[in-house]
């Protein structure tokens, strides 16, 4: 199912040395107690790298960990490694990472149950099963109850699975039941493939109700093969170039994979439009991008629509072509993504100081 990703939680990848005591009252927070142990350089650079060691840190917080050792992260490929240190995949690193954190405070073990379904800061939930505990029958518990300051630590044997490494954006349609009219109409424009490539790429995606709501007879006319290039042009205006995050869209015009041109607003409510379609879940993260679900269908313009019609065998643009492709606005400016702040590259804020980036590498260096 899609679900939103909560802000406030997070997870840090953390090791206690044996030797640190546990009879008495801890003194250091999450992150000081990870960088005491000295045995997840990796882990810690991976937290600094993705922005969440502030929250880490906050004494008002109170959080449960599940905290990969260092031989749990060698288990990660080289290729997984590679993209979640590259600064156009922060996103999904920080899904990962939020997907080790649960969001019902401090969770000792003795207070598991078995079979319990534990909910995470990723808005992603796993198994937890004891003798011994374990998550998601993968990760198995081997130091429990580690206190910090602002919350407890478990360290685990393996990296908890997450939609962020594992998941396309295809496959987590297929597995939400309110999208499968979604997936139908995916699937007879021959566009599986397309959505679960490598990306990134950013979807909006109509939920059931938004198909229902068009004209009698709209679907299933779209799903006829003599209709297959004026439903791709309809869902690849659904689809945008990058991983675009809720906090990045601005209001303006962006240009999608169709080619064609949607309107994005930012209400002064925060709520978000385009072209008049209101995101009711943002910001799911998959292992190729991003979804954000749609309460309306968004329908091309009549004079873009009749550019289809017209070349009816015209394959859909492709995610260069749709970068390359203007509007003409009047003036020799490229406005196709005015609604969209700076991609994450650019962002230093975002991802953080070239500093971390080395520390990472460093780290995973050592590992692998």
């Amino acid at each position: 199912m899609f679900m939103p990703k909560l802000t406030l939680a997070a997870f840090t990848a953390c090791a206690i040395r044996s030797s640190l005591a546990q009879d008495a009252a801890p003194t250091m927070n999450i992150v000081d107690t990870a960088i005491a142990a000295g045995t997840f350089t990796g882990l810690t650079g991976l937290v600094t790298l993705a922005g969440l060691g502030g929250a880490l840190s906050d004494e008002n917080a109170s959080l449960t960990v599940f905290a990969p050792n260092d031989e749990a992260l060698a288990k990660l490929d080289n290729a997984t490694v590679a993209k979640l240190t590259d600064p156009l995949w922060l996103p999904q690193l920080q899904q990962l990472l939020l997907s080790h954190v649960l969001v019902i405070g401090a969770f000792t073990s003795d207070m598991v149950v078995d079979g319990m379904d534990a909910p995470t800061a990723s808005g992603e939930s796993f198994t937890v099963n004891t003798d011994p505990i374990r998550i998601n029958e993968d990760s198995v518990v081997i130091a429990a109850d580690i206190m910090a300051t602002n919350g407890v630590i478990h360290v685990i044997d393996n990296i908890i699975a997450s939609q962020a490494v594992s998941q396309t954006i295809a496959d987590l349609a297929v597995a939400d039941d309110n999208l499968s009219t979604l997936v139908a109409a995916i699937t007879a424009a021959d566009l599986v493939g397309a959505i679960s490539a490598d990306g990134p790429i950013t979807c909006l995606a109509p939920t059931n109700d938004a198909f229902a709501a068009l004209p009698e007879g709209t679907v299933d006319s779209l799903l006829l093969p003599e209709n297959v290039e004026t439903l791709k042009d309809i869902l690849l205006t659904h689809c945008i170039s990058g991983n675009i995050l809720s906090s990045m869209v601005t209001s303006g015009p962006i240009t999608t994979l169709s080619g064609n041109t949607i309107e994005a607003v930012v209400n002064d409510d925060g709520t978000i439009t385009f072209d008049g379609s209101t995101v009711i879940t943002a910001d799911v993260v998959a292992s190729n991008g991003i979804a954000h679900v749609i309460d309306k269908v968004i329908v091309p313009t009549s004079d873009e629509a009749a550019a289809t019609t017209v070349a009816p065998t015209t394959a859909a643009p492709t995610t260069e072509a749709a970068k390359d492709d203007t509007h003409d606005d009047g003036d020799d400016i490229d406005h196709s993504m005015d609604g969209v702040k700076d991609s994450p590259p650019s962002s230093a804020a975002m991802y953080g100081t070239a500093v971390a980036t080395a520390a990472v590498s460093a780290g995973f260096a050592m590992l692998i």
